[in-house]
């Protein structure tokens, strides 16, 4: 009859701990959904700035080029595309990543989801590069035959353009780097995080499962 109670109140105790465990889960769940979250909203608001920016630069430039400047349609058409080209694919990165994290979704997953767009996010890059260094080049090679350009000093007109290029590329990889850096570390947080707390729960049980299995033999 002890040996039953010791028993009886060894479940008790192992209940208790089981009870302890999914509420801190339940808490550690929260706080990493809400720090995803934020990471989330980071990302979807630099991805809508830089769609807005882009919808509203391509009559600009397109302006600047034709009318002022009086470039080919060619150019001013392939520059609008490129332009065009990043705001569709911020659109889609924003529109492929969940806006809510809700309480049933799994983190793992969203994990998962962040990885492929931080992903695509550096094969973007990749492309950015070398596309800027040829638009650049048409850039030049169309003030340098157009009529309308030859009473601008060549040399300062070249010299305008890469400065402005390179500010371009300033701008644009901090943008870039804001919305990898939010990405990286929700992924970190969820990868770190969740692992860790498996591990505690499934040593904490079987602990008390080797104790409870030790004093029935």
């Amino acid at each position: 009859m002890e040996n039953y109670n010791e028993f009886d109140e060894m479940r008790q105790q192992i209940n208790l701990l089981k009870s302890k465990l999914n509420d801190q889960k339940i808490v550690n769940d929260q706080m990493l959904r809400k720090v995803v979250q934020e990471k989330v909203d980071t990302i979807h608001k630099v991805g809508w700035r830089v769609v807005i920016f882009g919808i509203l630069e391509i009559p600009f430039v397109i302006w600047v080029f034709r009318e002022l400047c009086g470039f080919s349609w060619m150019f001013c058409i392939v520059t609008a595309l490129y332009v065009l080209s990043s705001v569709i694919f911020q659109v889609i990165m924003n529109m492929s990543l969940q806006r809510q994290i809700r309480p049933n979704d799994d983190l793992l997953a969203v994990g998962k989801h962040l990885t492929k767009l931080k992903r695509l996010n550096v094969k973007q890059l990749y492309f950015s590069f070398p596309f800027t260094a040829l638009w650049t080049g048409l850039l030049i090679w169309e003030a340098y035959k157009n009529p309308a350009m030859l009473g601008f000093d060549f040399t300062m007109f070249v010299c305008i353009v890469i400065f402005g290029v390179v500010l371009g590329l300033v701008i644009g990889l901090t943008i870039f780097f804001k919305r990898y850096n939010a990405m990286k570390d929700a992924i970190s947080q969820i990868e770190m995080f969740l692992p860790e707390k498996s591990k505690i729960w499934q040593n904490q049980v079987n602990s008390a499962i080797n104790t409870i299995d030790e004093f029935g033999k």
